[in-house]
């Protein structure tokens, strides 16, 4: 129920107590009535939690990939290259998982053989693009840090004047 909607009915309610009774069958008739009014009036907000939830969860993932992304860019890191390499180990391992699963012949052992070297090169990838992000974000510092000094000393350059 809304807030509105109990108002309305506690406003109901209390008239109703403040009005002097006539018969018990009318005033048994008059609560059901609201009764059929709240009824109506919850069946929106119980359809409405649902959709709430379902936004908010979608809002949570938003903003959690936004931070990964501001994370990504504050290090230097490649987000896009990041989430391939990512998934394409993801795919290797389930793959690999699954074949674990079957019985035990030298086809699946070789087939588990070679993916273990597909994940291997693929962190090995991954910490190259690792790696590139640091190397990026230590240039960047460095870069920054030098137009910091070089605004400092231009701007000590200046002789400085005294008012008397």
């Amino acid at each position: 129920m809304t807030v509105s909607g109990l108002s309305i009915n506690n406003y109901q309610l209390q008239y109703q107590l403040l009005k002097p009774e006539t018969e018990a069958a009318d005033s048994s008739a008059l609560r059901q009535e609201i009764a059929g009014i709240a009824t109506p009036a919850a069946t929106p907000a119980a359809q409405q939690a649902p959709q709430q939830d379902e936004t908010s969860k979608q809002q949570e993932a938003f903003l959690s990939q936004l931070m990964d992304q501001m994370l990504a860019n504050r290090i230097g890191l490649d987000k896009q290259k990041y989430d391939e390499i990512q998934q394409k180990i993801e795919e290797a391992q389930a793959e690999k998982d699954a074949l674990i699963k079957q019985p035990q012949s030298p086809e699946r052992d070789g087939k588990i053989a070679v993916l273990d070297t597909k994940l291997e090169k693929l962190g090995k990838a991954l910490e190259g693009l690792i790696e590139q992000a640091n190397r990026n974000r230590e240039n960047s510092e460095r870069e920054k840090q030098a137009v910091q000094q070089y605004q400092l000393t231009a701007a000590t350059g200046k002789e400085p004047k005294l008012f008397l």
